[in-house]
C-alpha cells in the first residue's frame, strides 16, 4: 500500500495546501478519499494513473471536499475509459453528481456507480473490505476504513519435503489452502508446512470531526490513520463549535486506538508554519507528522 497526500489544507486553499483529497494505491488499483479543488492537478504532479481509479470515498458534501469531482469525472473521460467507477458517499451524493453533470452538459462514456451508504461494512472486494461510521461534524460524515483479509503464514518447504511433497505445482497447491494426498495415501494440510496466517493492513481515513470515542474503536491498532487536526490547542473552542478537531485531540485519538502511524491534515489556512501543531502533537503521539502535499507512505505488510 502507498499513501500520497494530494491536498492537506481544510476550507480555503492556500499556495502550499490544496483541498482534502488523499490517494491510496493497493494491488494496482487507486482509491481517492475525498475529492478537494484541484485534485486532478495533483494527480499529475504525483504521476498518479487516471486509468488506475477504482472508487471514489466522499466523507460528506462540504464544498472543500467535493468541488474537484466534477473536473476529475470529465479528465477520466478523456482518457477512453471503459471499466465502471465506484463512487461512495452520504446521502445527497448522487443528486450532487447528477446536477453536475448537467449543468456542465457532460455525460461521462463510463459507468458512474453511484452508491449512497450508512455505517457499517459497505464494500467487499479482493482481500479487503471498506467500512465507514458517522462522524460528529455539522452535517453527516462518514470515516472509512480499508482492511485487508488476513494473508496466509509463511510457506517452509522444508518441512513440504521432508513429507514427501515433491518441489512443483502441488507446493503452490499448500500455500493456497487446500490438503494433499500423495501417491503414498499420505496425507498433507497446509497446517503442517505453514506458519501461522498474517494480518492484513488497515488504513482508517477520519476527516472533518469533533473528537469522538467511535473513531478510538474504528481505529483499532490502524497501520496508518489519517486524522484531521484543523487547529492548534489555543483554538480548541473555535475547533469545537466549527465541528473540528485539535492537532492534540487527534494525537489523543491515535494513542487511545493504539494506531502505529498517524498523519494529520485539514490543516487551517492561518498556519503557514507547523511548528505549533506538530509540537502539540507530539507531546501526545511521539510519531505523529503534520502532513504537506505530495507527501508519500508505504504500509508495509505484516511480516
Amino acid at each position: 500500500m502507498k499513501v500520497t497526500l494530494l491536498g492537506t489544507g481544510g476550507m480555503i486553499p492556500t499556495l502550499h495546501r490544496n483541498l482534502p483529497s488523499i490517494a491510496l494505491q493497493r494491488e494496482g488499483d487507486l482509491f481517492l478519499f475525498d475529492c478537494g479543488e484541484g485534485t486532478q492537478i495533483q494527480f499529475v504532479r504525483a504521476s498518479l494513473s487516471f486509468g488506475k481509479l477504482f472508487a471514489i470515498f466522499l466523507s460528506h458534501l462540504h464544498g472543500d471536499h467535493v468541488t474537484g469531482l466534477p473536473g476529475l469525472l470529465m479528465t477520466i473521460m478523456q482518457q477512453s475509459r471503459e471499466k465502471p467507477l465506484l463512487i461512495f458517499g452520504p446521502p445527497g451524493t448522487r443528486e450532487y453528481v447528477n446536477i453536475s453533470r448537467k449543468c456542465l452538459g457532460f455525460t461521462p462514456s463510463y459507468l458512474l456507480d453511484i452508491r449512497e451508504i450508512s455505517e457499517g461494512r459497505f464494500y467487499s472486494g479482493a482481500g479487503f473490505r471498506m467500512e465507514a461510521i458517522l462522524l460528529d461534524h455539522r452535517i453527516p460524515t462518514f470515516a472509512f476504513s480499508l482492511t485487508e483479509d488476513p494473508r496466509p503464514g509463511c510457506f517452509f518447504p522444508d518441512k513440504a519435503r521432508e513429507l514427501g511433497v515433491p518441489e512443483g505445482p502441488l507446493f503452490g497447491k499448500l500455500q493456497r489452502g487446500e490438503t494433499l494426498t500423495l501417491e503414498d495415501g499420505k496425507t498433507v494440510t497446509p497446517e503442517m508446512v505453514m506458519g501461522p496466517s498474517r494480518k492484513g493492513r488497515k488504513f482508517v481515513y477520519v476527516s472533518d470531526t469533533r473528537p469522538c470515542a467511535q473513531v478510538v474503536k474504528f481505529a483499532r491498532e490502524a497501520d496508518f490513520l489519517i486524522h484531521e487536526g484543523m487547529f492548534s490547542s489555543e483554538m480548541e473552542e473555535d475547533a469545537r463549535k466549527k465541528g473540528h478537531s485539535t492537532a492534540a485531540q487527534a494525537a489523543r485519538i491515535a494513542r487511545e486506538a493504539g494506531a502505529k502511524r498517524l498523519v494529520i491534515t485539514h490543516i487551517s489556512s492561518r498556519y503557514r508554519r507547523i511548528n505549533e501543531l506538530l509540537s502539540e502533537a507530539r507531546s501526545v503521539f511521539p510519531g505523529a507528522i503534520i502532513g504537506r502535499d505530495l507527501m508519500e507512505f508505504e504500509i508495509p505488510m505484516h511480516k
